[in-house]
């Protein structure tokens, strides 16, 4: 290329003076050369291009990070779950075992001795004691042996009076114990027979077996976790090294914390977590440093700065290398037709081809009529649901009001209104997944008489053609059918167990719907119409253009409804 430009430039300046006056005024190609070479302009081209590339690398970063963030923060959170279930699965054991003991036929019989002996059989791999404590709050039985106190005291009567309060097992808080000097806590379960609680059975373990439980999990290292009473007192501490959580004794007993267990790195930011647990109380807190988490983050920043001075370097040197292959027959043409000027002959226009071009433009036109049907389609799936949308919301407002009028007060208009829309939601559900066409009369019958036990062949009978109701029809059809079930399970057939309803429908020149009532208490008139009468002889018959004829026969309510097919047909 820059053989082609000097060749060009020494033609330019040895041309004869004395062929045009132009000719002493400095070239175009003269004036080129005080502007920046070629590979300057495409460094700058290739670094302009890499700008945007590399902010959205910068901002992918950020996002990660805080991704990162928002992933340790639920790994902390569902590890102290983890840890709190682990605990309680062996709670719950330890309260399985103590319901077996208490079953015991020896307590039936009042040999305390046998019992002694079957129950610290039974413990003797659980490392766990076992007391059998009257009412009275007096030791009936102890596995303990050797000399104890004949009754509880102090913090070992808090379970003990829980469970004869409650009657339900209880976990209590971790205290020391006055004859071992181990941090305890105890399980107690009540021991009944009939509706009497007896006695109250509790196993007593040292608090430190549960760490085995902890230390069992495979936790990241500096990851701490320390489980806490409802007092506030340490049960466990643990601090994960090499992978493995280990039983730490640096946790003060009183308001210990996660990162107590931590020793200087509490001094940084840490993530934390705390979970309750339902059965014993005991809160389980997990922490770990943030500058853990951020050591990823580092070496991602760390290794975009390097990538993105590799991507610079090769940038530059493929834009040049490809620009050079791209440019290269167009200077030569240019070059050329600069020789013909200067030669004083015609000089026609350089032409380029580039298949590529065309390439991506016929993939963009037809990536652009892709998206228009795209987008006319969603028009159209937008205008469709906001026709029913408000279709919907009119049904509602139009509920809505007439509860309202025919309500005595704001309970009953707040109830009549949530029945009426419990309905609609079913006859709406029903629609949906059917994409909102149609729904048959069998189903829709199905789907409002289910909440009135439509399971129940014996107070149910439903019999008629396949017909398929628009979603109009559906709806107010729907309606129609709960209110008048409400009102029989309240009042009439449904309401005693021998009664029955029979629902009947048919198609020929007008659709035909009744609901018959048998078998159930003597029908009295009522003495005031309210919301349920109105939705199911006025609003259906208006509704769907149609007759309602609604009669209070003593052998029980009929209702019978007819109307033109169009109006509850699919069309």
């Amino acid at each position: 290329m820059s053989e082609s430009i000097g060749a060009v430039r020494r033609k330019v300046e040895t041309a004869p003076a004395e062929r045009t006056a132009s000719s002493q005024r400095p070239s175009s190609f003269a004036r080129l050369r005080r502007r920046p070479p070629l590979i300057a302009h495409l460094s700058a081209f290739a670094l302009m291009i890499m700008i945007p590339a590399l902010l959205f690398s910068a901002f992918l970063i950020v996002r990660f990070s805080q991704q990162q963030g928002e992933i340790a923060s639920a790994q902390v959170k569902d590890t102290a779950e983890i840890l709190s279930d682990t605990i309680d699965r062996e709670l719950s054991t330890m309260i399985t075992m103590a319901r077996v003991l208490a079953s015991s036929p020896a307590i039936d019989g009042g040999d305390m001795t046998d019992f002694v002996e079957r129950t610290t059989s039974a413990l003797a791999m659980s490392n766990a004691d076992a007391l059998l404590i009257d009412p009275a709050l007096r030791i009936v039985a102890d596995t303990r042996g050797g000399e104890s106190d004949p009754a509880v005291t102090g913090k070992d009567v808090a379970a003990e009076e829980a469970v004869f309060r409650t009657r339900a097992p209880f976990v209590s808080d971790v205290f020391r114990s006055g004859q071992s000097g181990d941090f305890v806590f105890h399980v107690a379960v009540p021991v009944t027979r009939g509706d009497r609680v007896l006695y109250v059975l509790s196993l007593t373990r040292p608090a430190r077996d549960l760490g085995s439980f902890v230390a069992d999990r495979n936790l990241p290292d500096t990851w701490s976790a320390v489980v806490t009473d409802r007092s506030g007192h340490r049960v466990v501490a643990a601090l994960a090294t090499g992978g493995r959580a280990r039983q730490s004794g640096a946790v003060a007993f009183d308001n210990p914390s996660a990162d107590h267990a931590l020793g200087e790195m509490a001094a940084q930011p840490l993530i934390e977590a705390n979970y309750t647990s339902a059965l014993s109380g005991w809160t389980t807190s997990v922490a770990v440093p943030d500058a853990v988490i951020g050591q990823p983050i580092m070496r991602s920043w760390s290794l975009l700065a390097i990538v993105c001075l590799a991507l610079i370097a090769f940038s530059v040197a493929m834009a040049m290398f490809f620009g050079r292959r791209l440019l290269l027959a167009p200077i030569h043409s240019l070059a050329k037709q600069a020789d013909a000027i200067g030669k004083g002959r015609p000089a026609h226009p350089v032409a380029t081809r580039i298949a590529e071009i065309g390439d991506v433009s016929r993939v963009l036109a037809q990536a652009s009529r892709e998206r228009r049907e795209a987008e006319d389609q969603s028009r159209f799936l937008m205008r469709e649901m906001t026709h029913r949308a408000k279709n919907q919301y009119a049904l509602i407002a139009a509920i809505a009001r007439r509860a309202a009028k025919e309500s005595a007060n704001t309970g009953e208009f707040l109830d009549t209104l949530s029945e009426a829309l419990s309905s609609l939601a079913r006859s709406a559900d029903l629609l949906a997944g059917r994409g909102w066409e149609s729904v048959t009369m069998s189903d829709l019958v199905l789907a409002q008489l289910k909440a009135f036990g439509a399971a129940d062949a014996e107070q149910f009978e439903t019999s008629g053609p396949e017909v398929q109701l628009n979603p109009t029809a559906a709806q107010t059809l729907g309606l129609a059918l709960h209110e008048l079930a409400t009102n029989a399970a309240k009042y009439g057939a449904l309401s005693v167990p021998d009664g029955y309803v029979r629902i009947e429908w048919s198609l020929d020149d007008r659709f035909a719907l009744s609901w018959r009532e048998i078998g159930g208490p003597p029908v009295k008139v009522p003495k005031r119409s309210g919301f349920g009468s109105l939705v199911v002889q006025k609003m259906t018959a208006r509704g769907l253009n149609g007759e309602v004829d609604m009669t209070f026969a003593p052998t029980g309510v009929e209702w019978r409804l007819r109307c033109p097919p169009e109006t509850v047909l699919v069309h």
